[in-house]
Parts: C-alpha cells; structure tokens; sequence
C-alpha cells in the first residue's frame, strides 16, 4: 500500500509538472502583451516595462515557469494585476460554487444512471430498453449549451420555477439555492447520465451470465436482490472507471454551464483570467485541475478494492 501512494504521489508531481509546462508554452503562444492588457492602453513604457520584470516576461519560458514553480511551492500562488485579489481570494469565491454544481450534477447523474441501467440490462431488448437506450443517445447528441438554453428558455422564462438570478448560497435558504442550482444541475448531469447509463447495461448484461447469478436466481431469491446483491456490485468497475475520469472532465462542462446561468465559479474565472491576460493565475489553477485530476483517478483505484477484494494490494 505504501508503495502504492508512492507511485501515486510521483505520477501526480510528473503530470503536474508536465501539463503546467506544456501549457505554460501554450500560453506564451498567445497574441498580446500581458502588461499592456493589464493596464489598458494608456500604460507608459516604465510601466509596461516594470510588469514585465515583475512578471520575469523577458525570461525564456522555461526561466519563468522554473520561477513560478518555485513560488508556488513557497506559498505564493499570485495575484490578479487588474484587481490586485490574490489566487486564494479568487478561489475562495468561485470554488465552494463550482463543486457545488459537480457534485449536484454527478448526484443526478448516477443516481438516474444506476437503476435505469441496472433495469436496462435485466430487461434487454425489451421496449423498456430501447426507449431508455434512444433517449441516453439523444441526451448525448445535444451540445450542453443548447440543452442549457432551452432548459432556461422553458423553465425560467415561460414557466418561471427556477431563477436566473446568479448563485445563492445555501446560508440565503435552501428554496433559494436549488432554484439557482437545479438547471444548471440538470444540463451538466445531461451529459454524464448517458454514458453511466450505457456503461452500467452492458455490464449488467455480461453479469447476469455469469453462474452465480444463476445459482442466486435459482434460490428463489427476487429478483430486486438479485440486481442489487449480485449484479451491481461486480457490474460496477466499469462505471467507477468512467465516473473517475468523467468526474474531472466535467471542470470543461462546467465552464459552459456556469457561463449560461451565470454562477461565476471556477470556470468563469479561467475564462476571465485568459482574457485579462493573467498568466500566473491561470498557470497555478490548471496546476490545481491536474492535481485534482490525479488524485480523482488514484480514489477510484483504491475503490477497485473495495468492490473486488481479489484486487486488493498487499
């Protein structure tokens, strides 16, 4: 197990290493001079030329990755040149919002994903199976933003259930927070229920050959027991597999969704951050996706244990 984390813990310092110096590179690459976005067109040459000292910006690019590397590992993670907030201010607002919405969407998500599919796969190639099969196509076939849009459109607009009012935390109540909080839930849960659902049929139907499910129904047992007692369990590598990954891409999702309902989390602030030129801050928040990335994947990993103690480390 120790050497496990180990493992672990040198494959997330490689990847962070790697993703923030290739898109360190990427960011360099872009048209513009940070400091004069910073300061706008009315800027003079000292203060152009005192940001980019500040900014180590006539270093070569590995010169000022090196540095900020360094600066990060003694605390110091940046500040915004526009604002004058620091990374953590910033982060401090935005996240609480964003792993809000991931987690509500992945909530949604699975928790319509894991009876449809176990359901699905027991009752293959019925009518039942093909509507749900046709309708996880059809989800995955709109673009986020347009399901988004319409969801807004129908149940905002004409309907008037839910507001478009901003982000509310869960200290102004909880009405007013899921009002915020559930459409934008919904769109991004959209794209995750299909694949989780069409994962977790198909291994339910290889499980359900399997002879110990046949002993189990040939107990007499129901078959609702049999579903969750026998086929879920080892039915659900798969899906824990998709559910790692899909849990980190969803950040990209996210940036869409946050957008369209106007909730200001981590993805406006990269966008934002972009925009404005503000290198350093993006640089330290794609190191923190990365991390997060790696450390999502090695959770999963140790839940393969869990589920199957034949996969168990010594």
């Amino acid at each position: 197990m120790l050497r496990f984390f180990g493992t672990r813990l040198a494959q997330l310092a490689l990847v962070v290493l790697a993703v923030t110096l290739l898109f360190y590179w990427m960011l360099n690459l872009l048209p513009g001079n940070p400091c004069v976005a910073a300061f706008g067109g009315a800027a003079t040459q000292e203060q152009i030329a005192e940001c980019e000292r500040d900014r180590n910006l006539d270093d070569p690019v590995i010169v000022q990755w090196a540095k900020w590397g360094g600066d990060v590992l003694t605390g110091d993670f940046g500040k915004s040149y526009l604002t004058g907030r620091s990374f953590g201010e910033a982060l401090n607002t935005a996240l609480p919002r964003t792993l809000l919405l991931l987690a509500y969407s992945q909530i949604l998500a699975l928790g319509a994903a894991i009876p449809l599919g176990l359901w699905s796969g027991y009752k293959q190639n019925s009518v039942g199976d093909k509507i749900a099969s046709g309708g996880a196509f059809a989800l995955l076939s709109i673009p986020v933003f347009v399901l988004g849009l319409v969801l807004i459109l129908v149940f905002a607009v004409r309907l008037d259930w839910f507001d478009l009012s901003g982000y509310q935390p869960i200290s102004e109540g909880l009405v007013a927070h899921f009002k915020v909080m559930f459409l934008p839930s919904v769109t991004l849960a959209a794209g995750l229920l299909p694949v989780y659902l069409r994962l977790l049929r198909t291994d339910v139907i290889g499980t359900l050959q399997e002879d110990f499910v046949g002993t189990a129904r040939a107990k007499g047992l129901p078959v609702r027991h049999v579903l969750i007692r026998h086929v879920l369990r080892p039915s659900s590598f798969t899906l824990l597999t998709i559910f790692g990954i899909q849990a980190a891409q969803a950040v990209n999702g996210a940036i869409v969704v946050e957008f369209l309902f106007d909730l200001d989390g981590v993805g406006s602030l990269l966008v934002g951050w972009v925009a404005a030129r503000e290198f350093l801050l993006v640089q330290t928040l794609v190191a923190l996706i990365a991390a997060v990335f790696v450390t999502v994947t090695t959770m999963v990993d140790l839940l393969y244990s869990v589920l199957d103690p034949r996969v168990r480390r010594k």
